[in-house]
């Protein structure tokens, strides 16, 4: 099945073992910004799991960049060792090492080192409106040195070679750009003169490395800016002329610009199409001589291999399902892709680069931040079970519950508990009230454009099934009759309920007026009226999604929020430009800073937060995004009744599937 893609592949004077290779992005591991031991687990794992080559978190090459507070400062004389015992460990595990290189110029920040930014030239980046220092000669030369300092770095650290960016935020790629670059030295106008600082810094690392290490470039093709920015044709001819050099040994294909981050390989959202940028890295391919790596929401195994096979690039590049599941290629390679834990391409846990400096996580995947512990290994796996309908078994007719663990709920907090418990080799017993498992993550999958969140679910219950997790769905269970089987433990994993508003608003319970649940559920207020006004609390996913939903079909939405603008989760995200593209097509109407003061028959009131006066908007039908409530009425019914007793997930406290799956995993050590 996977003829190309775990072939080896020689990359300048190294040889990897296979064609993935797993991408650089920001973790906020650092200790001392320097690599940590959390570093070193996170990238042993992966290269443990069997991909090919891994490139390290950026290292910055000069003081007049720390883009983030637990930035790698690659120039710290302390790097090489660092780097040294990171390079062992994945060398013991049969990949390559690449360290990238990186200024991030105009689009780093000043608030972490307290000085100016450098830039080709003074064009603020148009994230943060900072202004940069347009650089001067001698700052050029000083990065320039900056850049073969680290490389040198990175050879005494023993890795296999390094990769300078020159896509992303990219101080490189700035100088490349028109866009970013309006100089008038031997540095700017054209091609070959914006070329100029690229090539400096290829020759001064180059001398560097000596021919000995791998020297890659990650490469903006594309900016998505026609009218100034670097255009597939341009960004072509570049691959084309580094190629020639004779120094570069592979390229890695981006595309994207300071207008269009949310499509950087790393944050395209389950939104956009799958490989993405395939097509130019097949341009790129049918130049240039060299390995060439497409990026852009590669999402498994076969497309990999596919892309391969169709000559479109050598090799692909992986990041977010290398983090959801670092057992992906030999998962893959052993023929059990079924088995691997999908990336949903959310963007919420991954995506970390920001003022919270959290540390990365993943939605899917608790191991990222809690590790599997080293004492426990998984247990025996009994032959499955299968599911058993409401049709098949009832609670009269159920086996006896003597000792089992016993899960009440089957969404994305109970399906994980009861994997890990089965795991360990308990007998496990899941309850769900619903004819299908999957709770809100099952429901928010109907959503337009959010179905591969169904992929956990579809996942998770696999997994079950095959540890012989007895599923029982369309069962509701209640306090006496589970007290009565005398189950060893029990995990209440009912999640979440709708809510009526933070503080509840008045006319919430008339017939017009559903939540969000009921919504993606398929209910609609009857009648020939189309008109829906949508009250936004949460700013969420969910009752975004809902939006587009109903505009689909026809509704005349207005959308209600007390934030100073509509979609402010979506901005995390990198989904509100996509989200905005989609809908305002449609006519929806957005009210921000407006407070909804009650519901009344055929309409809503509402008033400007910043004005006395109240107005009404018709409604034919109300939608409340509201924050929901723990549904855990079973558990406080349960609570002092029974020896073991835990709660996981929403009904603990409504928040996202990564809270969820991490509670479950804990559940069900404890079980």
């Amino acid at each position: 099945m996977y003829a190309q893609l775990f072939q080896p592949l020689s990359i300048g004077p190294r040889e990897a073992r296979n064609r993935l290779i797993f991408g650089s992005h920001t973790t906020n591991f650092a200790r001392q910004h320097l690599l940590s031991e959390q570093h070193s687990d996170y990238y042993a794992s992966r290269a443990e799991g069997g991909v090919g080559s891994i490139v390290l978190e950026e290292h910055i090459v000069h003081p007049s960049d720390q883009p983030y507070e637990a930035a790698l400062l690659g120039y710290l004389p302390e790097t090489p060792a660092a780097l040294a015992r990171v390079s062992a460990r994945v060398r013991a595990a049969g990949a390559l090492t690449l360290v990238q290189l990186n200024h991030n110029g105009q689009q780093g920040v000043s608030d972490h080192h307290q000085r100016e930014l450098w830039a080709p030239s003074a064009v603020p980046d148009v994230a943060t409106r900072e202004v940069p220092k347009a650089m001067e000669l001698e700052d050029i030369r000083a990065v320039i040195a900056g850049f073969a300092l680290v490389a040198q770095h990175a050879a005494r650290g023993e890795a296999d070679g390094i990769e300078l960016q020159v896509a992303d935020r990219s101080l490189l790629r700035q100088f490349l750009s028109p866009l970013t670059n309006q100089r008038s030295d031997a540095y700017g106008g054209s091609l070959e003169n914006r070329l100029r600082f690229l090539q400096e810094t290829i020759e001064a690392v180059a001398a560097v490395l000596q021919g000995r290490f791998v020297l890659g470039v990650r490469l903006c093709v594309d900016e998505l800016a026609p009218w100034a920015g670097l255009t597939p044709e341009q960004g072509v001819e570049i691959a084309r002329r580094l190629a020639e050099t004779g120094r570069v040994h592979y390229l890695t294909v981006t595309m994207g610009s300071i207008l269009s981050t949310h499509l950087f390989p790393f944050h395209a959202s389950m939104h956009v199409a799958p490989g993405y940028t395939v097509a130019l890295a097949a341009a790129v391919k049918e130049a240039v001589a060299i390995p060439v790596f497409a990026a852009g929401r590669i999402m498994d195994a076969e497309q990999a291999e596919a892309i391969i096979a169709a000559g479109q690039a050598d090799g692909v590049e992986m990041i977010r399902p290398l983090i959801a599941d670092p057992t992906l290629p030999r998962l893959a390679q052993e023929g059990q892709a079924e088995r691997v834990r999908p990336c949903l391409a959310c963007n919420q846990g991954c995506q970390v680069r920001g003022l919270l400096n959290a540390a990365l996580s993943c939605n899917v995947n608790p191991d990222v931040l809690h590790p599997w512990p080293a004492s426990l290994s998984p247990g025996s796996e009994p032959p499955a079970a299968g599911r058993q309908s409401q049709s098949q078994l009832s609670p009269s007719k159920t086996p006896s519950l003597s000792e089992a663990f016993v899960v009440v709920g089957a969404g994305p907090a109970g399906l994980e508990a009861a994997r890990t418990a089965a795991l360990r080799g308990r007998r496990v017993v899941i309850f769900e009230r619903e004819p299908e498992p999957g709770g809100a993550v099952a429901l928010a999958a109907r959503a337009p454009g959010r179905t591969s969140l169904r992929r956990i679910i579809d996942y998770l219950v696999s997994e079950c099934e095959r540890l012989g997790v007895e599923l029982r769905t369309g069962i509701t269970v209640n306090a006496n009759w589970l007290l009565e089987q005398r189950p060893g433990a029990v995990l209440v994993a009912t999640g979440a309920k709708a809510g009526q508003g933070l503080l509840p608003i008045p006319g919430h319970d008339l017939p017009h007026v559903l939540d969000v649940r009921r919504i993606l559920q398929g209910e609609r207020v009857p009648g020939p009226g189309q008109r829906a006004v949508v009250i936004d609390e949460t700013a969420s996913h969910g009752v975004l999604s809902t939006v587009e939903l109903l505009a689909n079909e026809g509704w005349q939405i207005e959308i209600v929020t007390e934030d100073w603008y509509v979609g402010r989760d979506l901005v995390a995200t990198h989904d509100l430009p996509a989200w905005l593209g989609r809908v305002l097509p449609h006519g929806v109407v957005m009210t921000p800073h407006t407070s909804a003061v009650r519901i009344e028959p055929g309409q809503v009131v509402v008033r400007e937060r910043f004005a006395l006066a109240e107005r009404a908007l018709p409604a034919d039908m109300v939608v409340l995004g509201v924050y929901e409530q723990p549904d855990q009425d079973l558990y406080f019914a349960l609570k002092g009744r029974l020896a073991r007793l835990r709660r996981a997930g929403d009904c603990v406290a409504p928040r996202r599937i990564e809270q969820a799956i991490a509670e479950g995993r804990q559940a069900g050590f404890w079980a």
